[in-house]
């Protein structure tokens, strides 16, 4: 009865380590694989009406960017995961985060869709919301571009990147 006992252990034992090995080769089965247009380069100058700055500069975290609504989901496309300490500047034009040490990312106005706090973004989460993330679009994909910085700051940067999402220029009366 013991041999029997032991055996059967094993035999439990062996399929267990067999299925941990496949799931380290195989990978998530929940991944997927999305063909992304490329990223927008940032203008080589950002001068008159639509280079004016609509905000101060502020100094940042830039967490990452995700498939907007599956934050665990982050883009990997070149440095685009790379997070780092960057300096945000919108204008009219749009939004260039210059990224230390990795390449500035830029998001044309057109393309924002809106923006909120959130706590779960590009594959990081917080225990509460604390990331200003912006959600914007690239060829056929939505995406969620996200920053940790100075809370202080969100609700000025909320309004106007609300009001860009919805197709308004900030500060021009609705007539």
């Amino acid at each position: 009865m013991k041999f029997l006992l032991t055996l059967v252990v094993l035999v439990v034992l062996v399929l267990v380590v067999m299925a941990m090995v496949r799931s380290w080769r195989v990978g998530p089965t929940t991944h997927r694989a999305v063909v992304l247009a490329r990223f927008p380069r940032p203008p080589a100058e950002l001068a008159g009406p639509d280079g004016a700055a609509m905000l101060p500069a502020t100094t940042v975290v830039y967490a990452g960017t995700s498939m907007a609504g599956d934050w665990p989901d982050q883009v990997e496309i070149g440095d685009v995961g790379v997070q780092a300490t960057a300096v945000l500047h919108l204008s009219r034009a749009g939004l260039l985060i210059d990224r230390a040490g990795a390449s500035p990312l830029w998001i044309p106005t057109e393309q924002m869709r809106g923006a909120r706090v959130g706590r779960s973004v590009a594959g990081r989460a917080m225990t509460a919301d604390g990331h200003l993330v912006i959600t914007w679009q690239l060829g056929g994909h939505l995406l969620d571009t996200a920053f940790r910085g100075d809370e202080d700051t969100y609700q000025e940067w909320l309004e106007t990147l609300r009001e860009i999402g919805e197709g308004r220029v900030p500060g021009e009366e609705v007539g």
